[in-house]
């Protein structure tokens, strides 16, 4: 009988102190997710300060940009608007169905780009698919990643949903996905694809390596933003005819979004690195960039958003665009290149010049003996 009691309170015992442990554990996550935090307090405590959690990343750029410029309180702005209504204070917001006190349950939903879509569809998961900003249209094609039957969650993975401890102040210093994750991975599977590999061989890969992004050629179309007024939420206006190119706060030329808002008849234009999600494999020719000026965003003196970014300045513009004659789409191959004894608009001027020189050579030798 004894032994049993003994049993009994060592029992009860172990069950108390796993119980402290598992509080203690939570406790340490300082934010009450659900239940989540007990079995899950590592990525409990990240999430408590990621941007999916805290809001800070849109709110934080219009703080040091156009709401600057404009007087708002975005405190107050994102109150009025109800703006936090898209970001994630639990973690049943994007893993539904999930309950905490009986384990995973029965009815738990996979994970999907609808799981995205309510928060994202205004730039990134629409024209993802295909479409212009919150569905409105159809834009002129969706991403190539999206066409071979991938979603979000394939590139993104737990560092850019649930955060990695750090706390960023917007989306481009806290989303570390690349492209070389899966195209500089030889073997790299996804879905059962094997990933097309980045060629070194490729000429106009060895001449921008280190220099470009991939999305500088890769991106198929992008966005510019107008009218978006920030006082009525309305009279937004997107387009896919323009496209520009900056220097991204990695140093690489990346395609810069122009962004155009408006508050009480006051206009605010900007700048910023910007990743639509419009990736296609058939990259841009070389005329596309080296003779439109306007490309390289010649002329443009608004404000840079985001973290390090800047034009291009107007000595580089001018020396990118002298590198093709008008109307090449692409650069000839070095041994076509004209030189000083082949003049351009007379074909064969240098095979009859070496004949001539031969012919004077042999009469000379045959004279003299």
């Amino acid at each position: 009988m004894n032994i049993v009691k003994n049993v009994l309170v060592l029992l009860i015992a172990g069950v108390l102190s796993v119980s402290f442990v598992c509080t203690s554990i939570a406790e340490e996550a300082t934010t009450d997710f659900g239940g989540c935090e007990m079995c899950h307090p590592d990525v409990a405590e990240n999430f408590s300060t990621s941007l999916h959690y805290t809001g800070a990343g849109m709110k934080d750029e219009y703080t040091k940009y156009a709401a600057k410029e404009f007087g708002i309180d975005m405190d107050e702005y994102y109150s009025t608007w109800n703006c936090a209504k898209c970001h994630a204070a639990t973690c049943d917001k994007c893993h539904v169905g999930y309950e905490a006190k009986m384990g995973h349950g029965d009815q738990t939903q996979e994970i999907t780009i609808d799981t995205c879509d309510p928060c994202h569809y205004k730039k990134q998961t629409s024209t993802f698919v295909g479409d212009m900003p919150v569905h409105k249209s159809k834009a002129p094609h969706a991403d190539i990643h999206y066409e071979k039957g991938l979603i979000c969650t394939d590139c993104h993975g737990a560092a850019d949903l649930h955060g990695d401890g750090n706390t960023y102040a917007s989306q481009l210093e806290a989303v570390k996905t690349t492209c070389e994750d899966c195209h500089n991975s030889p073997g790299k599977t996804v879905k059962g694809m094997t990933v097309t590999q980045y060629p070194d061989d490729v000429g106009a890969h060895a001449m921008h390596k280190d220099k470009l992004d991939c999305t500088a050629c890769h991106t198929g179309w992008s966005l510019t933003c107008t009218d978006c007024h920030l006082d009525t939420r309305e009279g937004t206006q997107f387009a896919t005819d323009e496209f520009y190119l900056g220097v991204a706060s990695d140093g690489k030329i990346k395609p810069f979004m122009k962004m155009e808002t408006m508050y009480n008849n006051t206009t605010h234009v900007g700048y910023g690195e910007w990743f639509s999600h419009t990736v296609t494999d058939k990259a841009k020719n070389c005329s596309f960039c080296h003779e439109n000026p306007e490309v390289f965003c010649e002329g443009c003196e608004d404000e840079i958003l985001g973290k390090g970014g800047s034009f291009i300045p107007q000595e580089k513009i001018d020396q990118l665009t002298s590198m093709l004659p008008p109307g090449t789409e692409n650069p000839p191959p070095a041994e076509e290149k004209t030189t000083a004894e082949e003049t351009p608009g007379s074909p064969g001027f240098g095979i009859i010049t070496a004949s001539l020189g031969l012919f004077l050579v042999m009469f000379y030798l045959a004279k003299r003996r």
